[in-house]
């Protein structure tokens, strides 16, 4: 469905409810050329931009948070095969915003004094524009709106017609699932019409937004999604010390991600007893 050379976003928080099956399909499809938009995120770039699958990532960060930079990403930018455009995390989020809302760029003024406003690595002038406001005279700064082709959003529910629900935090995923063109929404469990409507406050992303559904279990393995699984460190600084040196990076991807025919089939390889101790425990949710 993702075409070579489209332009995604990318959803989830951090260590929070990252599509990172999604990444690893992106992958064992040999997609190329895509463009990253999100505030920032972890294995998941890390991923794409180690296997090639994107060449922009329009982004905040990117580090394996609390374990260690981004070796791949590191190295994809040092060898010129990735360009990155930074902005700061809410210049993104103002961004998708603005999208959202169907208007082509929204004010800020946290980026003015900083390198951000100064520097550019593929959007040249496009970037953002500083400029005097028309009502007080006073500088700000624009950013251009996102509306890319694709919003991917992982959420933890979902029922039959699309309603999907997160629980905890919730990033940039609001304005990110309103902004793509067509939104690919990743669930961890399909729920019955009724316990949406029993809890409607849950329900982040209404029916009429969504596009397509994919049901899967534990798809932001290593990383968590809140009331389902926490994080599996273990297993991230295993992803980390892979990622240090491209000879071990490329063992990781023929042994993880090309080895296997599935999502169903990475579980099986990770193993479904250390993914059920996991679990969350209710009601803390980790």
């Amino acid at each position: 469905m993702v075409p070579d050379g489209a332009g995604l976003f990318w959803g989830g928080f951090g260590y929070q409810r990252a599509p990172i099956a999604f990444a690893q399909e992106l992958v064992r499809q040999k997609k190329r050329d895509l463009t990253i938009y999100t505030c920032g995120s972890e294995v998941d770039l890390e991923i794409m931009a180690g296997a090639g699958v994107a060449g922009r990532f329009e982004i905040a960060f990117v580090a394996i948070e609390a374990i260690g930079l981004a070796y791949n990403m590191r190295r994809r930018v040092a060898e010129g095969k990735v360009e990155i455009e930074d902005y700061s995390n809410l210049a993104m989020a103002m961004r998708f915003l603005g999208g959202a809302l169907n208007v082509p760029f929204m004010p800020i003024r946290s980026l003015m004094g900083t390198d951000m406003a100064n520097k550019s690595r593929y959007r040249g002038d496009k970037k953002l524009r500083v400029i005097d406001c028309p009502f007080t005279g006073q500088r700000v700064c624009l950013v251009p709106s996102v509306q890319p082709d694709f919003s991917i959003v992982h959420v933890q529910r979902v029922d039959q017609t699309g309603n999907a629900q997160i629980d905890g935090i919730v990033g940039e995923d609001i304005e990110g699932s309103r902004c793509g063109k067509k939104l690919i929404v990743l669930a961890e469990e399909l729920v019955d019409e009724a316990e949406i409507r029993s809890r409607p406050d849950q329900t982040r992303i209404p029916a009429m937004y969504v596009d397509h559904v994919v049901v899967l279990p534990f798809i932001a393995h290593p990383m968590q999604c809140h009331n389902y699984y926490d994080y599996d460190l273990e297993f991230l600084q295993f992803f980390h010390k892979m990622t240090r040196k491209e000879e071990t990076w490329q063992e990781y991807l023929d042994e993880y991600i090309f080895g296997v025919d599935d999502h169903w089939s990475y579980l099986d390889k990770v193993g479904w007893e250390r993914l059920n101790q996991l679990r969350a425990k209710r009601p803390w949710g980790y």
